[in-house]
């Protein structure tokens, strides 16, 4: 884990390179407890599993590998306003879409809450 200092000045944490390894290399080995250990696999299965192919890459190369939405725009062939939309979310005549945060949120909320 790390923590990014992104192009337009905001600061996240980069949570792992490859999604795939989420549940052994998110904590260090002396902080992996069985509930950690749950809780990583539950996030990974969420990103594999509940996110569409395009919320998936824009979340994968934007939490996990640290790329900005402006050079994730630039590597695949949108605008960084779409980028936006898919990570958070848009109204479009009157329904919520795109949003892959809040389907996570969503899918990952029976875990959380207990």
């Amino acid at each position: 884990m790390e923590r990014s200092h992104t192009d337009d000045g905001s600061n996240r944490l980069i949570l792992l390179a490859d999604v795939r390894g989420l549940s052994e290399g998110l904590w260090s080995p002396t902080e992996q407890t069985p509930q950690r250990r749950k809780l990583c696999e539950a996030v990974r299965e969420a990103v594999t599993t509940s996110l569409t192919t395009k919320q998936r890459e824009v979340v994968e190369g934007y939490f996990f590998e640290g790329l900005s939405q402006g050079q994730l725009a630039a590597r695949l062939g949108i605008t960084q306003q779409v980028v936006n939309k898919r990570l958070y979310g848009a109204q479009r005549r009157g329904r919520r879409v795109g949003g892959a945060l809040e389907r996570l949120r969503h899918t990952l909320s029976p875990l959380l809450e207990s």
